[in-house]
């Protein structure tokens, strides 16, 4: 009994000594806010000592949980492990050097970088339900793909495109891509416990499929917030780490997988992103409630609350449902200190604030996500703000 109180009083002790930065209040408020919207898992380090680790509901700290497009953020790190490795010499690379067959027309010019930086300008279906699910085969999908821009021209969320990421790694490494990032990157992490979803034809997901434990998931955060060690072992060297995280020359908000938040975000929609709406021949309906949005949002949840008023609880499906390729509802202007976010469906995420040495990462299935406000979405900013 008194063996058990000690590791109680320990474990207390640690809170208070690595967490001493830590506003006690806005921690408190975090957890209560990550069980009320039925989170499973929260996990916090400060200065590489762990802060809290809290499961709720049916969270449990060996079950695995589905990373989602959290998993789009370990390939960004298994690329980063071939550049340290001298597997590729640059993400400059064309995909054309492992697919003969691209090297025609534009696709010829589509580059590893391309793909990582969802700047490949291929034609795309947001909706992952509508051409890439029923797929049987995700690589051969997206080989066939056509492209709607020129590779780099524009910035666009692609989970089409990512997927061929698959097919590329297994040609440079000679292994499944779920198999070198277990031999490469996963064992120097201690993580040995994890499943890979695969499409009908074998090639493991790139978009997301990743199911892992919260304590290990959390140690791809640390990896990055720690320039590329893991135990004073260097996994990844720093200069590629500095890539991970390099912002896109044609979106500032994104890097190699990972997204950039900046500590000032202006979001604009202005007579230009109308007119842009208009010469596309976006349906009226839609042009009249984006007319509504028109104005300067000093901050994401400033935007985030008007967009919500004006397209309601699940105002993204309606956007991606009428947004055609390349167009966008709002213009970004990005200022001020950075931090970096794994960011998957439903609301798991992995945040690294490199200034005040923070990771953070907050996990949820299906099972516990029952409506919108159960994404958490503004986890980042609470994990920010925690500092006193």
């Amino acid at each position: 009994m008194r063996k058990k109180a000690l590791i109680v009083i320990l474990g207390m002790l640690v809170v208070h000594i690595y967490g001493q930065n830590i506003n006690k209040n806005k921690l408190e408020a975090l957890l209560a806010k990550a069980d009320k919207t039925n989170s499973e898992a929260v996990i916090i380090y400060k200065d590489n000592e762990l802060v809290v680790e809290k499961y709720f509901g049916i969270g449990k700290p060996d079950t695995k949980i589905e990373g989602m497009s959290c998993t789009k953020s370990i390939v960004g790190l298994a690329v980063a492990c071939m550049l340290s490795d001298q597997l590729i010499e640059t993400l400059d690379t064309p995909i054309a050097k492992y697919y003969p067959e691209w090297m025609q027309g534009q696709k010829q010019f589509v580059t590893i970088r391309h793909l990582v930086n969802m700047t490949s300008g291929m034609q795309n279906n947001p909706n992952a339900s509508v051409e890439i699910y029923p797929s049987a085969d995700f690589v051969q999908l997206a080989l066939a793909a056509e492209l709607s821009k020129k590779p780099g021209e524009v910035w666009e969320y692609n989970n089409k495109s990512l997927n061929l990421m698959a097919g590329v790694i297994e040609k440079i490494t000679g292994k499944r891509m779920d198999q070198y990032i277990g031999e490469r990157l996963f064992k120097n992490l201690e993580i040995t416990d994890y499943s890979w979803t695969l499409d009908q034809k074998g090639n493991p997901h790139v978009m997301s499929g990743c199911q892992i434990k919260p304590k290990d998931m959390i140690k791809l955060g640390l990896l990055l917030a720690n320039k590329g060690k893991y135990n004073n072992n260097v996994i990844i060297s720093q200069e590629h780490i500095n890539e991970v995280v390099k912002p896109s020359a044609q979106y500032q908000g994104y890097a190699m997988l990972w997204w950039l938040d900046y500590e000032n975000t202006i979001s604009i929609v202005d007579e230009q992103i109308i007119t842009e709406l208009k010469k596309n021949n976006i349906s009226k309906y839609f042009i009249k409630k984006a007319t509504k949005m028109k104005g300067v949002y000093n901050s994401n949840e400033e935007y985030l609350i008007k967009l919500r008023s004006v397209f309601g609880d699940n105002p993204y499906q309606e956007i991606a449902k009428n947004l055609t390729s390349g167009l966008r509802l709002r213009k970004r202007q990005f200022s001020g200190k950075v931090t970096y976010r794994a960011d998957g469906y439903l609301g798991n995420y992995i945040i690294v604030d490199p200034i005040n040495n923070i990771v953070a990462l907050r996990m949820i299935s299906h099972q516990s996500h029952k409506e919108e406000k159960d994404n958490f979405s503004d986890f980042g900013k609470q994990v920010i703000d925690l500092i006193q």
